[in-house]
């Protein structure tokens, strides 16, 4: 009686319910049974990788649990690996490859499965694969190759032979124009395509040749373009709702304002060197923004960090309707009469804030006296440095205690200070008032940040 009622679907799915993702039990449980290893191996085996799968033995029980894998990661980067696998993944829906470059004797025959959903590389595959893809994967998704690849047979054919694709991220560099046009053009083809992400600047020319081709079906759109350009992204992408935009500065005669009317909500603007940003132009930012960059390019860390101009006016008006902003990531030398003061604005204006990125010192005791927290979400925060305009003692333990104090009251959030004049966190280049307040912060948090600080990626979340 026991056994029959330990295999009667309504305990079963009671048992597996409350044992969740605990893989230490999974496994004592798929000892029960025949039902119960059935039960037990598919949550345990539902997201896996290749590594698990081959030290599997022997052998012949890889296509046991091989049949039950959702979402497989592949990595070749250990010894005795059989790139010849002759297993059936019938369950399969979302698959990784990590390699930079797949191995030459690789059979992917068996991941070209109907049950397809998702797929990511860094390499680019061979056309046989490709094919198989567009013939045998009728629910294929998402397909994404991040890598800089110059030699990509196929691709061109591939995308303008899909029919099911919602979802493409494209690293373009470094193909020529030619190509990059060829790629571009055959991804309007694809009338399922609701997301688009292109990796690598489009030029100019390539630009007015695609406003012949128009993508009917794209409503979330990631591109790099110069400023150029700007004015032909309406017409190109007519459907786009959202709209995440890397944008090239590179001669002084240029003008922001077509960004009115985009439906902009992450920019990163790349300057480049010797190119002056006038601070007046980012007025016309949207009030829709969530994430801002602004950076030189090319960022170069070994050189001193290029300055950028603003008064305190400006700054104000700049972020005065940008309430929906998380990020702010500025990547110069702030020239500012006030950092504290211009923060103290932006923390009333954009109280949605997350993640902060300025490189001018904070007066962090003028502060004192606001009762209100100006950045109540802020999860991440890096400075210049700290100062003590208002001589409240001498730079010593004490002083940056009561520094951290007021900074957390304004930031209760904050998992992260970092108050360096540096790209990188390197500890030693920073002034002693500086060192202490991160340490004395870093106690109030409990995270021992002064060993390691979390760095928010310089690409925007997307």
């Amino acid at each position: 009686m026991i056994p029959a009622a330990l295999s009667l679907p309504e305990i079963l799915s009671c048992v597996f319910n409350l044992l969740g993702q605990d893989r230490k039990t999974l496994r004592s449980a798929a000892c029960v049974n025949r039902i119960w290893f059935h039960e037990a191996t598919r949550l345990l085996w539902a997201k896996s990788d290749l590594k698990a799968l081959m030290a599997i033995e022997p052998s012949s029980r890889r296509t046991i649990y091989a049949s039950k894998i959702c979402h497989f990661t592949i990595h070749f980067g250990f010894d005795h690996v059989d790139t010849d696998l002759d297993l059936d993944f019938q369950l399969l829906r979302v698959l990784h490859f990590t390699d930079f470059t797949l191995p030459q004797d690789i059979n992917l025959r068996p991941y070209i499965q109907p049950t397809l959903e998702k797929l990511h590389l860094r390499d680019w595959p061979p056309i046989t694969f490709l094919d198989g893809l567009n013939k045998y994967c009728p629910r294929l998704r998402e397909f994404t190759q991040m890598s800089p690849k110059s030699n990509r047979p196929g691709l061109v054919e591939f995308f303008a032979m899909n029919k099911t694709l919602r979802r493409v991220q494209l690293m373009l560099a470094p193909l020529d124009e030619h190509e990059i046009f060829a790629a571009t053009a055959a991804l309007s083809n694809i009338t399922s395509l609701e997301d688009l992400t292109i990796y690598g600047e489009i030029s100019l020319n390539t630009m007015v040749q695609l406003q012949e081709w128009q993508f009917e079906s794209v409503r979330n759109l990631r591109i790099h373009v110069g400023v150029p350009a700007l004015r032909m992204l309406p017409t190109i992408f007519r459907t786009m709702i959202r709209l995440s935009l890397e944008l090239s500065v590179d001669s002084d005669v240029h003008s922001l304002d077509a960004l009115v009317g985009l439906p902009l909500e992450f920019l990163q603007l790349h300057v480049a060197v010797g190119i002056r940003l006038s601070p007046q132009e980012l007025l016309v930012l949207p009030k829709n923004l969530k994430s801002l960059m602004i950076s030189p390019s090319p960022i170069k860390q070994r050189e001193r960090m290029p300055k950028w101009e603003i008064s305190n006016d400006q700054f104000k008006q700049i972020f005065a309707n940008l309430s929906k902003l998380e990020s702010l990531l500025i990547w110069f030398a702030l020239d500012i009469p006030s950092p504290a003061s211009a923060l103290e604005d932006l923390g009333r204006s954009c109280s949605k804030l997350e993640n902060i990125r300025l490189y001018c010192p904070i007066d962090i005791t003028a502060w004192w006296d606001i009762p209100k927290p100006l950045f109540p979400r802020l999860k991440f925060a890096w400075v210049s440095s700290v100062s003590d305009r208002n001589l409240l003692g001498e730079v010593n333990e004490t002083t940056a205690q009561l520094m951290a104090e007021i900074l957390d009251r304004h930031a209760p959030n904050l998992d992260r200070f970092v108050a360096l004049d540096s790209y990188t966190f390197r500890p030693s280049v920073g002034d002693q008032l500086s060192q202490l307040t991160m340490r004395a912060h870093g106690r109030i948090k409990e995270t021992g940040q002064t060993k390691h600080a979390k760095e928010e990626s310089r690409s925007l979340t997307i």
